[in-house]
């Protein structure tokens, strides 16, 4: 659902909302990790537990009390920190394969970012990343999944995870898709999330979020290989 939600509603929504001068600067045709935005903003929504009883049933009555459980089992899978990890590996392969020093057996980049950053061991002699077709046409921005998730956090957690269906801010999400990537882009998003932020929120936007709503992978481990 959170897939279909990512698709239909944040990538089509971005898309017809758009309203800019130009049309490369519109919805999904601006830069990739503006696009992933909307995209996660939306997979956000269908996790919160009001959104979700209504889009199942309709008729349900949303009960507070559900909230808890709700948000401790929609928001984050166990594996979630495990699938961030994952995704820090894939960004910073994609960009080594991209620069201008890439080695004949590029399996040797894999397998050392893998030991370097990451808890799960690799497998010796099965090259995964011949098979992950982001590297071919994603070209060096497949970090924009992890760089729009720390975004769309800050604009959800700020806007609406107490109430999902806040008209007020509802529409200013709205405004902000308007402006398309065409205008000055850490400007219409400090609008939108109501303040200025850095690095360390960008940060924060990812990691808080999977501590508090599951005892994940890596809080569960004794790790000595902690890089961050």
């Amino acid at each position: 659902s959170s897939g279909i939600n990512a698709e239909y509603g944040g990538h089509a929504v971005h898309a017809i909302l758009g309203r800019t001068k130009y049309q490369h600067t519109s919805g999904t045709r601006g830069p990739t990790d503006f696009a992933e935005i909307p995209s996660t903003l939306f997979e956000n929504f269908i996790c919160h537990p009001a959104v979700y009883y209504r889009c199942i049933s309709p008729y349900t009555v949303y009960d507070e009390r559900d909230f808890q459980y709700g948000t401790e089992n929609l928001f984050n899978t166990g594996y979630q920190a495990l699938d961030t990890e994952t995704s820090i590996v894939y960004s910073l392969l994609d960009q080594k394969l991209h620069s201008a020093c890439v080695p004949e057996d590029t399996s040797v980049f894999a397998e050392a970012l893998s030991a370097q950053y990451s808890h799960m061991n690799h497998a010796e002699g099965t090259p995964w990343h011949h098979r992950f077709a982001h590297l071919n046409y994603y070209g060096a921005r497949y970090y924009s999944y992890l760089w729009a998730r720390s975004i769309a956090n800050l604009v959800f957690f700020n806007l609406f995870y107490d109430d999902p269906f806040n008209e007020r801010a509802g529409k200013q999400l709205k405004e902000f898709l308007k402006r398309g990537s065409g205008s000055d882009f850490q400007s219409s998003l400090e609008d939108l999330v109501g303040y200025q932020f850095g690095q360390n929120e960008m940060v924060d936007a990812v990691v808080q979020p999977i501590k508090r709503f599951n005892a994940s992978y890596l809080d569960k481990q004794d790790i000595s290989k902690k890089w961050w």
